[in-house]
């Protein structure tokens, strides 16, 4: 993405080496300018595309992807390796731009991930039913 404009983004999640993998895909990207994390959960100023990585959508997690998109000033994009149908329904109702599966996460698909969600742009998770997701979709 060359000429793709620069991108803030910050890391969130609860688990350290989730947040270091993610960071790891996006240190280098010259289209990107990572606003480093050190704790899991904590207010921090808002910034263009927060990216959350989350094994499931526990209570805990939820409550922070819902802090993340209260306001709409900061767009989301989920990875996660496991969501169900309703948890699904739920994460778009709340907002998030994008949602990546943990084993599909690449560095090249998180990066298309996180310049749609700065664009504004909703993206379905791969290998949902579009019938699933179509309605939310804009």
């Amino acid at each position: 993405m060359p000429d793709a404009p620069r991108v803030t983004v910050t890391v969130h999640g609860p688990d350290p080496q989730s947040r270091a993998g993610v960071v790891r895909h996006l240190r280098h990207q010259p289209t990107v300018q990572l606003i480093d994390r050190p704790r899991p959960f904590s207010d921090e100023p808002r910034s263009t595309v927060a990216v959350m990585s989350v094994e499931r959508l526990d209570a805990r997690a939820g409550a922070e992807l819902r802090r993340l998109v209260r306001g709409g000033e900061q767009r989301v994009v989920l990875i996660t390796g496991e969501l169900r149908e309703t948890e699904l329904m739920a994460v778009m109702e709340y907002g998030v731009r994008a949602v990546l599966w943990q084993h599909r996460a690449t560095p090249r698909r998180l990066l298309r991930a996180v310049h749609r969600a700065a664009r504004a742009e909703r993206t379905d998770p791969c290998g949902v039913d579009h019938r699933l997701t179509e309605h939310f979709v804009y």
